[in-house]
């Protein structure tokens, strides 16, 4: 699986997503509260996952959150670090004002 590209076992679906930063809860300061990040690291990138289901409600997830150490953002920094929590859906979700998740079946194209 590439880094920064969602893939998972099959992609039966894959697509695209949108995100607006929260103006009530940041993502840094909360790593910096649990000990995860340093005061002086952005992030500037995060993954949302979810292991196997079997069918059953999801109570938590795996963010992973990329930082950087950097006064300034980067466009193509050399280096990030990355850290992980497991949080549940809803948490994860209150680090956004707006999320927008879209996925198409694979073989169905809706471009033409």
């Amino acid at each position: 699986m590439d880094t920064f590209n969602a893939g998972v076992q099959y992609n039966d679906f894959k697509g695209t997503v949108a995100a607006d930063i929260s103006d009530n809860v940041a993502l840094a300061d909360y790593l910096v509260s649990l000990g995860k990040a340093e005061s002086d690291e952005r992030v500037v990138g995060f993954r949302i996952a979810s292991g196997e289901n079997r069918g059953t409600p999801v109570t938590d997830v795996s963010l992973v959150a990329y930082l950087l150490r950097s006064a300034e953002f980067e466009p193509a920094p050399a280096a990030v670090r990355a850290v992980e929590v497991r949080v549940t859906p809803g948490e994860d979700l209150a680090f956004f004002k707006r999320f927008d998740l879209v996925a198409t079946r694979r073989g169905v194209d809706f471009s033409g």
